[in-house]
């Protein structure tokens, strides 16, 4: 079993452990604006007062294409369509545009929600734009909202402040935040993070931990 820490600036907290091999690697630690680009192993990411942090294993699979059908032609003809047979419908193609990738809830407890939704800047496929949005599920405010993440070494993290560190109860309101990573083997290996919540209900801590294991493909 592999051992990961998250050290808080009030502290030492252990995150829970995991026995995956791309986890193995899991040793840097992203930070929002105040450090950018940290790649030294185990470092945190931590941010708190409208700045925290936010840090998947598994591949999407993709639906397999139906087989061709065969199709006599008349001499001459040129069977055009029969070209179009083997295309995967794995993402959607806009013109000019790349790639669409789509949301996935990348975290979710009884009383909390995160989406992320994904973009990539043209001409760069190792870099991946995500917007964080976050929901509380539960009767109770949340203040003092802080998100933290650790990714791979081989993975670039450079957050953005949150929107806010209050998170209103029932869904009547989310929390935002951007981040930016870049993944230096991309198209060898995926993108992988472990995450944590620390949040405070009247006054006492809570702490929410765990795994994003469904990244899209591609990224």
């Amino acid at each position: 079993m592999v051992m990961f820490f998250l050290h808080l600036c009030q502290g030492t907290s252990q995150a829970p452990t995991s026995g995956a091999d791309i986890l193995l690697d899991l040793l840097s630690i992203g930070t929002p604006p105040v450090q950018n680009n940290l790649s030294m192993p185990d470092r945190l990411s931590s941010s708190q007062e409208n700045k925290s942090s936010v840090t998947t294993l598994e591949k999407l699979s993709s639906p397999s294409s139906p087989l061709p059908t065969q199709v006599s032609y008349p001499a001459g003809a040129t069977p055009v369509m029969d070209l179009l047979n083997g295309l995967s419908p794995n993402l959607s193609m806009p013109g000019g545009n790349g790639p669409v990738y789509p949301s996935i809830v990348a975290f979710q407890s009884n009383s909390l929600k995160i989406m992320f939704s994904f973009s990539k800047p043209p001409g760069n496929p190792q870099a991946t734009s995500i917007q964080a949005t976050f929901t509380n599920m539960s009767s109770n405010v949340y203040t003092d909202f802080i998100f933290q993440a650790a990714v791979p070494k081989f993975v670039q993290l450079n957050l953005d402040p949150a929107s806010s560190s209050t998170l209103p109860a029932s869904g009547e309101g989310s929390i935002k935040q951007c981040f930016r990573v870049t993944n230096s083997q991309h198209g060898q290996k995926p993108l992988a993070m472990r995450i944590r919540i620390a949040y405070k209900i009247n006054k006492q801590d809570v702490t929410e931990q765990g795994q994003v294991n469904n990244f899209p493909l591609g990224l």
